[in-house]
């Protein structure tokens, strides 16, 4: 698939929310008072885990897994609001964030580097190195979340997400 972005700087008047669940993401993106109808990706932290045949997941079931993600957000890619920023009170995104460094408070920003990062992290370990010494946990679920995250704001080019109690 062909790497896609849309622009998305952030502004205080239009926001997006995502809710990674365990069989589906729901993406809701509002302009203003306006909000659009959520959306509801066939993507989740367990129904995404299923395609990870072992722990930590092989190279070739990530990028299978990056392809089908992909896919998905691809199809919503216009339906987010440009500009928008980013938010969720996913307890796995908070995971996320205090795993990559990001102090433990009520409310956080976590930024897409960090995410980078940590699925860099992921990366080393998947490709060899001893998960001993990533400091990073490699269960399918925890891998399949950080994967759609660091997807999420990648292709859909969101800076920071917010993450809220």
């Amino acid at each position: 698939m062909s790497d896609f972005k849309i622009e998305n700087s952030g502004d205080s008047g239009s926001a997006t929310t995502l809710h990674i669940g365990e069989e589906q993401t729901v993406v809701t993106s509002r302009s203003g008072i306006e909000s659009a109808p959520p959306i509801i990706l066939p993507m989740g932290s367990v129904k995404t885990a299923r395609h990870f045949k072992h722990n930590p997941p092989t190279e070739a079931e990530m990028e299978n897994a990056i392809m089908l993600v992909e896919d998905q957000l691809f199809r919503i890619r216009h339906s987010i609001v440009n500009g928008s920023t980013l938010s969720t009170t996913d307890v796995s995104v908070r995971t996320i964030a205090r795993i990559a460094g990001v102090p433990d408070q009520p409310n956080v920003t976590l930024s897409r580097d960090l995410v980078e990062q940590t699925f860099n992290r992921l990366v080393s370990i998947v490709q060899g190195r001893p998960a001993s010494q990533g400091s990073i946990p490699t269960t399918a679920e925890f891998s399949a979340t950080l994967l759609i995250l660091r997807e999420f704001m990648h292709h859909l080019n969101f800076a920071s997400i917010d993450v809220r109690s």
